[in-house]
């Protein structure tokens, strides 16, 4: 699999359609991608799943390390 490369800016704006987001990689590609309104709260959804599920891990994590024998 070849080398993904890293995100480095994003922007959001409005549109006639929905939102425009334009994501830029570290080796300099760029795209833009339409959303509708639905397909944004959606991906914020995602995010905020996959935060709340990494915050859940890092704490458990915290916990197994400071209290021995858990």
């Amino acid at each position: 699999m070849a080398d993904i490369p890293a995100l480095t800016q994003f922007s959001l704006s409005d549109s006639e359609d929905g939102y425009l987001l334009q994501l830029e990689a570290a080796d300099g590609q760029a795209m833009t991608v339409s959303a509708s309104p639905e397909q944004l709260d959606a991906i914020i959804d995602a995010l905020v799943a996959l935060l709340e599920d990494d915050e859940v891990e890092d704490a458990s994590e915290a916990i197994r390390t400071a209290e021995p024998g858990i």
